[in-house]
């Protein structure tokens, strides 16, 4: 028998917590340090935005305070794709303001990224995006492995 809504019984609310915005996981920590990683090599090796000199495009913006620019790993392939997460060769360096600009005109942003890249690196971006929805599970000693090579590849550029 259904009861009215006189009849229900009260239940106490529901306890409101705040959500976690980063894990705490072995897996999450290692893919933070991957990300800070990655961030580092990229700024050093494009030399700050990607799109600082190219003509048709918005200017850099997104300052901090103290007004240095805020700079920002922009995976051309989205980070959920676990195979391309710590290459860095599919990954640019973009200002906060054009890699919010990607958000909204992805299609003009990969066409100027395109003309940016080295001819190798769009072939490899054009077959990893074939190839994206391919799973491949990870686990934490793959990820310690990356952040080997990453470190790796960090020490050449000094």
């Amino acid at each position: 028998m259904k009861r009215t809504p006189f009849k229900r019984k009260a239940t106490k609310p529901m306890k409101r917590t705040k959500l976690r915005v980063k894990g705490v996981s072995e897996t999450a920590t290692l893919k933070e340090e991957i990300q800070d990683l990655v961030r580092e090599i990229v700024i050093k090796r494009d030399g700050g935005c990607i799109f600082r000199d190219v003509y048709g495009v918005p200017q850099c913006n997104g300052y901090r305070k103290d007004g240095e620019l805020i700079l920002q790993a922009d995976h051309l392939i989205t980070r959920g794709n676990s195979a391309t997460y710590a290459d860095t060769r599919l990954v640019v360096c973009a200002c906060k303001g054009h890699h919010g600009w990607k958000k909204y005109h992805k299609e003009q942003y990969d066409s100027v990224v395109r003309t940016l890249l080295s001819k190798d690196r769009v072939e490899l971006w054009e077959r990893c995006e074939q190839d994206r929805w391919r799973p491949t599970p990870k686990r934490s000693s793959d990820w310690k492995l990356h952040i080997l090579a990453l470190k790796q590849e960090l020490a050449k550029m000094k």
